[in-house]
């Protein structure tokens, strides 16, 4: 190909490049807006600002912005950590244009170009290889599998459309595989958009991931909009039709919109943030990247953790196990199988060639060293076998073949029914297996089997009992053949009997009704594609919050597909951009401690949300009812903002609480039920002590009532969150961390100072109390506390039967 026809080509085909998502810092601000709290919030400011009242639609605005800033920092500063990660593909590649050889950046590739690839070369595009010499392949990123695979040119003269539709697996390169040893010239078939890792991508795109976190607090939003909006219309609606030409039309819209911020968890955003955003540093000390901030809390609700065994259950990594040695042979089996990869140095290694190299010992080694390479044979894919001719410094040669077991019994050099039981007890181990043969001369004679072993991590075991004890099982999705993935699965303590595994295939041939049976008792698939890992994933999604560890472009539509997902640093670039949670260390234990920072997280949450909505929906009723009672307001628009955020400070502290042990055993869900239970109930508790303080002062004077119920409101919302900050009474509960008790004290001394200086009091419109009536409100509160906890006690056992 000419420099000009790869010019007329590259305007027609484009860059071979993945398209770059765009004005993603844009993106990230417009989602913070998807959710319905931050919608209302920025209706009722609007509204209040229309209606002349600046002030009250600032204090609106104040919590939308801070808790919108935080979330949109956080995420930012994840995915630009993220995109350093990027160096993937090569920059540059050799090719042959104009009768030359010539090194080309990787995006300027066209259909059509020879790539010329060496060991260590990344293939940039997909290809057929047209000429090959000694070629292997890694294609781990693909199919799972870590050992190489051999490649062989294309016999096809076809063209255009039809050279992808002939070629086979075994003469075809897919863009991101590397090359492992040998050297090939391949013809280019597809770039960018149209390569194989290119499709696997825009598959995962087509599935959407969802997060339960937004589903969950979706869902709360819903309820709290409706309840808020409809007890407002009639509180509206009825104060016009009681009040008629003298009502106040505009005071009270004001007023409403003030009691239905009130009514929101305005916060309940600011707090998710801080809480996602201390367990996302909690991440970052273990070198993890949290790119979606709420995949932190998803990932406490996370009951499925779904995992590749290689890399992550074992630690990827070939070594010598045993030996199987011929009576009478001179040669030990180890040394013939490092004498058929002599050449070790010349080029990237494969797993065998390195583990037997490192098994090595030092005897072995002097005589390994006695020899030097006369001829290579390559790796015979119809054979599953290689040699080489290697000749002594004494002039003796030995023509070595290494091989598949079946080579070797295929060519008469060993009968199976002398070797079965040695070989099947490696295989029950999960062992590879390689037989050697020699010939110095006198005929071929067999060598003996050399096995290895891809060990499990030191920490696996460890990793699996955490697991267990949290309640979260582990199950391992591998490409791996389905005698190595059960003796890993056993060995890691996953499996304890044949039939927790399966091959994939074999299970997705089952009745509907069989698969939904044995899912859930299933804990390694063996043998499984890309298309069959993503089928597997939203089978398991039907039964459990699942979670899903890969590395591979062949992982990407699974990790699209998992409520939660997360990739290793060295993963492909599609997987990278696909995943959740990127980890920088290969190590099963981050994620394990991720699931219970998540747990916290969720636990913090939710002890936010029960005191929000009982303190702010008792309150709001309170309020909301006896304004029906008077012929003035019962708390001005100003005095409520202000009451929200006095309280809400103390609580958005809850994010920094501490957990129990009991509260991260189980996965965390949001259980709207029980939350509703427990909102009426202790809401009506705290509507009834509302009254209680109306009843006291109503009569006395408007500035009074509003004074007073303000100061009462801010001890109750503050004492109520230290009690319902955990169902076990409040002696047992263990003291709030150091922040809540700080900010509850400054809370407090506000609430009760701000009355009593001159300029505030006249702001707000407050009037100073007298002691008669603090030591009142202090009653009322300290009762308030005392009848909140006993009311606590049932319904703690309610929820725990839930």
């Amino acid at each position: 190909m000419t420099e000009a026809e790869a010019a007329e080509r590259r305007a027609r085909y484009g860059p071979n490049a993945l398209p770059v998502p765009r004005n993603r810092l844009l993106g990230l601000i417009l989602r913070q807006f998807r959710g319905i709290f931050n919608l209302m919030l920025l209706i009722a400011a609007g509204v209040t600002f229309s209606l002349g009242e600046p002030i009250d639609g600032a204090f609106i605005l104040l919590f939308v912005f801070l808790g919108t800033a935080l979330n949109v920092y956080q995420e930012h500063k994840s995915n630009q950590a993220a995109d350093k990660l990027k160096a993937y593909l090569l920059n540059t590649i050799t090719v042959m244009r104009d009768g030359m050889e010539k090194e080309v950046p990787t995006d300027s590739l066209v259909p059509g170009d020879i790539l010329k690839l060496e060991s260590g070369d990344i293939v940039p595009a997909d290809a057929i290889v047209r000429v090959a010499r000694d070629l292997l392949v890694d294609e781990t990123t693909f199919t799972g599998e870590s050992i190489p695979v051999s490649k062989r040119a294309s016999a096809s003269n076809a063209t255009g459309a039809d050279k992808d539709t002939v070629a086979a697996d075994e003469e075809r390169l897919l863009q991101g595989i590397v090359i492992v040893r040998g050297n090939a010239l391949a013809e280019v078939i597809a770039i960018g958009q149209e390569t194989q890792l290119a499709h696997i991508a825009k598959t995962a795109s087509a599935v959407q991931p969802e997060s339960e976190l937004v589903k969950s607090v979706d869902k709360i939003s819903n309820f709290i909009m409706k309840v808020t909006l409809l007890t407002l219309g009639f509180v509206v609606v009825a104060n016009i039709l009681i009040e008629g030409r003298q009502a106040d039309v505009t005071g009270l819209l004001i007023f409403a919109i003030a009691l239905a911020v009130s009514a929101i968890p305005e916060a309940l955003p600011l707090v998710l943030t801080f809480s996602l955003s201390r367990g996302a540093l909690e991440f970052a000390k273990r070198d993890v990247i949290v790119k979606r901030l709420s995949a932190v809390q998803d990932l406490g609700s996370v009951n499925l953790l779904c995992t590749d065994k290689t890399g992550t259950i074992t630690e990827n990594h070939l070594v010598f196990s045993n030996v199987y040695p011929m009576a009478g042979s001179p040669y030990d089996p180890l040394v013939l199988a490092r004498l058929a990869a002599i050449n070790l140095h010349d080029r990237i290694p494969e797993p065998f060639d390195h583990a037997s190299d490192e098994a090595l010992s030092a005897e072995q080694r002097r005589i390994v060293e006695g020899y030097s390479l006369e001829q290579e044979e390559a790796f015979d894919p119809a054979l599953r076998s290689n040699g080489a001719v290697v000749k002594h410094s004494d002039g003796t040669t030995l023509h070595i073949r290494r091989g598949s077991p079946e080579y070797f019994f295929g060519e008469g050099l060993i009968s199976h029914d002398v070797v079965e039981d040695w070989l099947q007890n490696e295989e029950e181990k999960g062992h590879r297996v390689l037989g050697v043969s020699y010939d110095d001369g006198t005929g071929a004679r067999f060598g003996g089997f050399v096995s290895f072993v891809d060990r499990i991590k030191d920490s696996t075991i460890a990793t699996v009992a955490a697991a267990k004890q949290m309640n979260v099982a582990i199950t391992v999705i591998t490409g791996d053949a389905l005698k190595v993935a059960e003796a890993v699965g056993r060995e890691a303590g996953l499996v304890t009997e044949s039939a927790e595994v399966t091959e994939a295939a074999a299970f997705l041939e089952l009745p509907p009704v069989e698969r939904k049976k044995r899912l859930s008792s299933i804990r390694v698939f063996a043998r499984t594609t890309p298309e069959q890992k993503l089928e597997v994933i939203q089978l398991l999604k039907e039964q459990f919050t699942v979670g899903y560890l890969g590395e591979g472009i062949n992982d990407a539509p699974a990790l699209k597909a998992a409520h939660v997902s997360m990739v290793v640093q060295s993963a492909a670039d599609v997987a990278r951009e696909t995943a959740d949670i990127v980890l920088l260390q290969n190590d099963l234990r981050v994620i394990i401690e991720g699931i219970r920072f998540g747990r916290e997280t969720h636990a913090n949450t939710m002890k936010y949300i029960r005191a929000t909505l009982i303190s702010n929906f008792g309150n709001f009723y309170a309020v909301a009812i006896g304004s029906l009672f008077i012929s003035f307001l019962p708390m001005l628009p100003k005095q409520l903002l202000l009451l929200n955020l006095l309280s809400d400070f103390p609580m958005m502290a809850i994010a920094f609480d501490r957990v129990s042990a009991q509260e991260v055993e189980r996965p965390q869900r949001y259980d709207l039920h029980s939350l509703y239970i427990i909102f009426v109930t202790m809401g009506l508790v705290s509507t009834v002590f509302d009254f209680i303080c109306f009843g006291l002062f109503f009569r006395i004077s408007p500035a009074v009532l509003q004074t007073n119920w303000f100061i009462a409101s801010v001890l109750t919302e503050i004492l109520l969150m230290l009690s319902i900050r955990s169902l076990a009474p409040i002696t047992k509960a263990g003291w709030p961390a150091p922040s809540i008790v700080f900010l509850s004290v400054i809370a407090m001394a506000l609430a009760v100072g701000l009355p009593m200086i001159p300029a505030t009091a006249a702001f707000f419109g407050f009037q100073t109390p007298t002691m008669t009536h603090l030591g009142i409100i202090l009653g009322i509160a300290f009762a308030y506390l005392i009848v909140t906890e006993l009311v606590k006690r049932p319904l703690s056992g309610f929820v725990k039967k839930k």
